[in-house]
């Protein structure tokens, strides 16, 4: 694979000590997930689901980040963790977080935007993948690199852990650097359209509402389960009595990255994995590419 400047890829230089162990790794890694296309879809929104799922706007009525606890910053590096092995289809390691191409690898992760991944004693000399998220402008990267003694520092904290020295962190090897993944629903619009969205007290008039008010915006299922608000939530979209009825009736149609994605790549849009976007039909060509994909009739 060559350098992508647009998305910071930077491998190591073919002399690099770590450059087999970490070509090998990277070739693992698209393989699980299916791919670099697929890896770049899925990354924009893995990042997204796991925090919104900690966030948990439907039951806590909580909209950011900033909104957590101390702990609940604190778990979001588990939660990556977990997502990244169901995303990768992987088992966890005996003794690191994960197996993969017959290998553990642990996984280190940053919310502050910095380089402050924490090396636990165990996986010093070990494989480890590691993820930097910003949610404040919503970049992200990921690195691969083997946690050798030298690229660390030498002091420890209270729980024996270490992190990268400034010249260690030139042995890292970037998958991605400021790429940009789905951001925050809720950064996206103005406090009174959030009002407007969710002003009805039914949740399919709710979730009318957002896709209309927010065509061409990537919606995960987590962010529709905090707008519907109710435990059947998904039925509360499709047709049949659901929000797709009217929506379309206004000329809209709702698309599904995994259904979809074909078709969202002919209409331009950018989405994750298992993400939903509105897209008004606005002529007889896009009415054309709905019908041959099956979308309306």
């Amino acid at each position: 694979m060559t350098s992508d400047e647009s998305s910071g890829y930077a491998p190591l230089a073919p002399e690099h000590i770590d450059f087999e162990d970490l070509r090998r790794l990277e070739g693992d890694l698209f393989q699980a997930v299916g791919g670099r296309l697929v890896f770049d879809e899925k990354l924009r929104s893995f990042f997204r689901s796991a925090i919104d799922e900690v966030i948990d706007t439907a039951r806590t009525g909580r909209f950011f980040l900033s909104d957590l606890e101390k702990t609940e910053k604190t778990y979001l590096g588990t939660k990556f963790e977990i997502l990244l092995r169901d995303w990768l289809d992987v088992p966890k390691g005996v003794v690191l977080d994960l197996h993969i191409g017959g290998q553990e690898v642990d996984v280190k992760s940053t919310t502050g935007g910095g380089s402050g991944w924490m090396i636990p004693p165990e996986a010093i000399d070990q494989l480890c993948i590691l993820l930097r998220v910003n949610e404040v402008d919503s970049t992200c990267a990921v690195g691969l690199v083997r946690a050798r003694p030298a690229y660390l520092r030498s002091g420890q904290n209270r729980d024996a852990k270490t992190s990268f020295s400034a010249a260690g962190r030139v042995n890292i090897w970037w998958l991605v650097q400021g790429f940009a993944y789905s951001p925050n629903f809720w950064t996206l619009i103005s406090e009174q359209t959030r009002e407007y969205i969710m002003a009805p007290s039914g949740g399919t008039n709710r979730l009318v509402r957002l896709f209309t008010a927010c065509p061409g915006i990537p919606v995960s299922r987590v962010l529709i389960a905090s707008v519907a608000k109710q435990d059947d939530f998904m039925k509360r979209l499709r047709r049949n009595g659901g929000a797709r009825d009217k929506l379309f009736e206004a000329g809209i149609v709702v698309l599904y990255s995994e259904a979809h994605r074909e078709l969202m790549h002919e209409l331009g849009l950018t989405f994750g994995a298992r993400e939903f976007v509105s897209y008004k039909i606005e002529n007889e060509s896009d009415r054309a590419k709905l019908q041959m994909h099956g979308v309306i009739d």
